[in-house]
C-alpha cells in the first residue's frame, strides 16, 4: 500500500473541525485544529492535531511538534499515529501533527504551484500558532521541539536554520529549543541535485540553483542566530549518510550542538515506524534523550511511556 493511499484511509474517519475525543484514556486528541485560513486552500491542509495527556498533569507541559514527509507532496498529519501521540503524552509531552500544503503530483510547468517556499511557510505559521495556544490545551509555549521525518526532517531543518520563516510571524529561532531531523537528503539541495536531479526534488524547488541554495539548510547556519541543538538520523547510501555528517559538521563548526544517529540496518520508512515499537533501541533512546535534554522532563516527570493504538 503506496503512501497516498495510506494517507486517503486515515482521513476517511476524519470530518470534524476542532473536535476532541478521548483515546483509551491515554490522551485526549484534539483534531483538525485550523492554524491558518487562505481563500481556496483546503482547511486540512492549513491544520494540526493536538494530543494531550490525560489526565491534564498539573504543570504545564512540554510540546513536540511532528511534520509528516512524503516528498513534499503526500503525506498527512495522521499518517504512522498509531504510537507516537500515547508515547509522547505518556511522558507527559502535548504532542502535535502538523499539515501544510503540498506539491502536485509531478513536475509542471504552472509558476504558482504549490512549491518553495510554500511548505515552509505553513510549517512556520503552524509553529507560530503552537507558540501562541499551546497553553490553552497545557502545554508550554517556552518549550517547544520539532521534528519531521524525510520531507519534514528537511523543513523542520529549515524553519530552524532560516530566521525569516518565524520571523514573518515576529519570533525568534530561540522559540525552538530542539530539532529532531529524520532521514532527509535535503540539508544541501544543490549538492544532491549535482549527483541526482530527481523529478521530487524539482517539484518541491523548482529548477533554478538559487533557490536550491536558499531552501538548503546549510546555507543558513550561522552562529548567534538561536539555532536550537540538532539530532540528525541518517542511513542510506554512503552520499546520503555524507551530507547529514557534513550538516552537523556545519552545525558545529558554528558552535550549535549536533549529534549524529546512524540507523543502517533500517529502511527509509523504519526510522519514522519504528519509533516507540517495543524494544526499539536504535532511534528512540536517543530521541527521547535529546528531547529530555532540550525541554526538560515531560510534565508527568521522567518514566515509562504509555505507547497506545490511536
Amino acid at each position: 500500500m503506496n503512501m497516498r493511499v495510506k494517507a486517503t484511509l486515515l482521513l476517511a474517519g476524519i470530518v470534524c473541525l476542532g473536535c476532541t475525543v478521548k483515546a483509551n484514556g491515554d490522551f485526549s486528541a484534539h483534531r483538525n485544529i485550523p492554524y491558518a485560513t487562505i481563500p481556496g486552500v483546503n482547511p486540512n491542509l492549513l491544520s494540526l492535531d493536538l494530543y494531550t495527556p490525560n489526565p491534564a498533569p498539573a504543570k504545564p507541559a512540554p510540546v513536540v511538534v511532528w511534520v509528516h514527509g512524503g516528498g513534499w507532496a503526500i503525506g498527512d498529519k495522521a499518517y504512522q499515529m498509531q504510537v507516537k501521540p500515547g508515547l509522547f503524552t505518556g511522558l507527559g509531552y502535548c504532542f502535535v501533527s502538523i499539515n501544510y500544503r503540498l506539491s502536485p503530483s509531478k513536475p509542471g510547468s504552472d509558476p504558482n504551484r504549490v512549491k518553495y517556499p510554500i511548505h515552509e511557510q505553513d510549517v512556520a505559521a503552524a509553529l507560530a500558532w503552537v507558540h501562541a495556544h499551546a497553553a490553552e490545551y497545557g502545554g508550554d509555549p517556552e518549550r517547544v521541539a520539532l521534528m519531521g521525518h524525510s520531507a519534514g526532517a528537511h523543513l523542520v531543518s529549515i524553519v530552524s536554520t532560516d530566521e525569516s520563516f518565524l520571523g514573518a510571524h515576529k519570533l525568534p529561532l530561540s522559540i525552538i529549543k530542539g530539532t529532531v531531523s529524520l532521514d532527509t537528503e535535503g540539508y544541501d539541495i544543490p549538492a544532491h541535485m549535482t549527483r541526482d536531479i530527481t523529478e521530487i526534488y524539482e517539484n518541491a524547488f523548482g529548477t533554478d540553483p538559487g533557490v536550491w541554495k536558499q531552501a538548503s539548510p546549510a546555507f543558513h547556519v550561522a552562529a548567534g542566530k538561536g539555532i536550537p541543538p540538532f539530532l540528525l538520523v541518517t542511513r542510506g547510501m554512503p552520499a546520503r549518510r555524507q551530507q547529514c555528517k557534513d550538516f552537523a559538521a556545519t552545525l558545529q563548526k558554528a558552535g550549535i550542538k549536533a549529534t549524529v544517529v546512524d540507523a543502517t540496518g533500517y529502511s527509509h520508512n523504519q526510522v519514522n515506524s519504528k519509533i516507540g515499537a517495543p524494544g526499539e533501541t536504535v532511534v528512540t533512546p536517543p530521541v527521547m534523550q535529546f528531547l529530555a535534554e532540550c525541554l526538560g522532563p515531560g510534565a508527568k516527570g521522567p518514566g515509562k511511556p504509555t505507547s497506545t493504538a490511536n
